[in-house]
This record gives C-alpha cells, structure tokens and sequence, in this order.
C-alpha cells in the first residue's frame, strides 16, 4: 500500500508496515530502553511479527521510512473485549517509537496516526491505549494532542500493574482440570463484570492455540464442583521479551550482594544486563468469590516456577477492592499507568457512557 509522502529530498514517508520491515522494528524496540534504576526494552524476537494475531487480534502496524529505513512506528491491535458487560470489537494503541526526534516529528506523528485510523476504522467500534504514569513527556504531548491534529486522549482509569515472584513451592499442591466448555461458561459469567476483559466463546481457544495457550494451562479452584477461580499462566518469551538493558546507580553496585540475599530467600535473582526476563503473564484471572485468590495464587505460582519463570504479572483498576488482597499475595512491585480512551477526530464514538464496572484489561495483551 502507497504510504503518506512529504515533498522534498530525503524527506519521510507513512506507510503500512510490510514483512521487509521485521529487521528494522525489531532493531528500534531492543534500541528503545525505558530509563530507571532497572533498564528495560521491550523486544519481539525473533519475528516482529509473530505476535500478530494474540487471542483472535487484527492488527496494523504503520512505520515512518526515510530512505528505505524504519525510524517510527505505530500499532493497532483490535480484539473482542467487554464493554458495558457486552463483547466489542475495541482496538489497543501501542509500540509508539521514534528513533530519532527531527523536525519532522509532529508531522510524522499525525500522519501516522492518521494512516492507523483509516486503516483500523472498519475494524474497531472503539481505541485505548496506556501510558506509564511517570512518562510525563507522551502524556503531556498525546493529552493535549488535538493541537497537533491528533486523537483525542481521555482518561479512563489509574491501573497497577503487579509483578510478583514465584518460586516452586516444597508442598504439593492438588490442581483441578477444567474443561474447554466449564472454562468458557465460567469465564465469559466472570469477565461480563469487568471492562476491557477478554471475551469468552468456543472460538477462543483456536486463537490462543497458536500462542501456546490451552485449557490445560489453567488453574482453577472449586467449590462443591463448581468453579469458582480460574488463571492461565501464560509464558510469552518466544515471541515477545522484556530484556534487562542495565542497572543504575545505587543497584549497579550492589546487585551481586542483593543476589546473595535473595537466594537465601529463594527468591529470584537480579538478571544480568542483556539476558530476558523470565516473566509470564495471568490471562483471564478472574473469581465469583474474592476469598478464592488465596487457593488460586499457589496454583498458578507453581505452574510459572514448573515452566521455568520468576515472575507473573496481572493488572486491575487502581479501584478495585481485591488490589490490597493481592499485593499481600504475590509480595511483588506495582507498576503505574493510565488508561486512556482514544478517538480520531470525525471517528467513532460510543453510544452510551462506561458503567461503573472496574477495568481488568489483559496484561498479556497490552
């Protein structure tokens, strides 16, 4: 397809990525390192575009070019998720990268964002994506974009992010099987109470099947046979990684002698600069009955520890009652971002407003 084009020599041009891109995005994302005391990139080896298609996603990725080289992006991924307790066809924005900032920036941002709204606008009834709560820079920018030309950015929620670590645990612990057909009666009852959850029907399972992810991945905790908690661990390192950049400061010193501590604690180590995190993702993590969270969280800490991983990740709504539960469970790090609702300019817009219901957006899809 013809990208967007910008008169003059050497000038950049907008245009819908092709697989010839591969090398060139995945060479921006290892170089695109989020600052801290821990430096992270956030990496999609070894095909960029192997992670098209997450749990029955369409997706659009658009690229910035000059001269034949990759040095922006931007991506839509639309997925059925819950809105208002009904499935929706909802588009998430991410992988917003800017190699190199020029004089051409703010035009190439609205152009982009244009492309990726005609090209997602037959796709998605609606957009959101998240921004990390210290990122003031993109919030500032895409806040008040609607000077620059671009969609608007309302916010919808604070959500946090929890990172706890897992370890194999010495007591057995008794797993419950679950079928195909019990998962999807219980989690379609349970995500109909949440915003943005991922949607439930038959179909969902060959859409996760080529991602690795089955019935057989689920934990689930009973009462009198029913359901009553369920969770997937769900390991992603073959086609999307968190890398350890490097340490700052204070950490970089100390790291071995924390390591040390930590193995005392049988907790796990700090990675080296360069190596990928072992961290895995809950998908549809969801109970009838919050005190079940203490049953379930044994269940799925043994099955991440089982495949070989020292952390799991679950977002909620920095509202929601079970966020105090939780945090005492998997003893990790939060991890602030803003959800934001996004509209083009003459695009769609909802009928109706959000219900008071809580945001549960998947982290393994963000």
């Amino acid at each position: 397809m013809a990208g967007i084009a910008a008169p003059g020599v050497g000038s950049a041009e907008v245009a819908v990525a092709e697989q010839a891109d591969d090398a060139d995005l995945r060479r921006m994302l290892r170089a695109s390192v989020m600052p801290g005391a821990v430096r992270v990139a956030f990496t999609r080896e070894p095909d960029y575009f192997a992670a098209d298609g997450l749990a029955g996603a369409q997706d659009v990725t658009v690229v910035a070019r000059r001269e034949g080289r990759v040095i922006g992006s931007g991506r839509c991924s639309v997925f059925s998720l819950m809105r208002n307790g009904v499935p929706r066809r909802i588009g998430y924005l991410s992988t917003l990268r800017v190699a190199q900032r020029t004089r051409e920036s703010a035009r190439l941002l609205r152009e982009g964002y244009e492309l990726l709204g005609s090209e997602t606008a037959h796709l998605a009834e609606g957009f959101f994506t998240s921004i990390a709560t210290g990122n003031a820079r993109a919030r500032r920018v895409l806040e008040h974009g609607g000077r620059l030309g671009l969609p608007s950015y309302r916010p919808l929620c604070d959500l946090v992010t929890l990172v706890g670590a897992v370890s194999a645990d010495r007591r057995s612990t008794a797993e419950s099987s679950a079928t195909e057909l019990e998962l999807v009666e219980f989690l379609q009852r349970v995500s109909r109470d949440s915003q943005l959850a991922l949607s439930w029907e038959p179909s969902r399972w060959r859409d996760l099947a080529r991602h690795g992810v089955s019935a057989r991945d689920f934990s689930v905790v009973r009462q009198d046979g029913r359901i009553v908690a369920a969770a997937a661990v769900w390991d992603q390192r073959a086609f999307r990684q968190t890398i350890i950049d490097g340490y700052d400061g204070w950490l970089r010193r100390v790291r071995p002698l924390l390591n040390v501590a930590t193995a005392v604690r049988r907790r796990p180590q700090w990675p080296s600069p360069g190596s990928v995190l072992a961290q895995g993702a809950l998908l549809s993590a969801g109970t009838t009955d919050p005190a079940a969270w203490p049953a379930l969280w044994p269940l799925v800490r043994q099955r991440a520890a089982t495949a070989g991983l020292s952390w799991l990740t679950l977002s909620r709504d920095a509202r929601d009652p079970e966020l105090p539960m939780l945090g005492r469970l998997m003893k990790g790090q939060e991890y602030r971002t803003t959800l934001y609702e996004v509209r083009w300019p003459d695009g769609a817009s909802w009928d109706d407003s959000w219900d008071d219901r809580l945001f549960r957006p998947e982290v393994a899809l963000l």
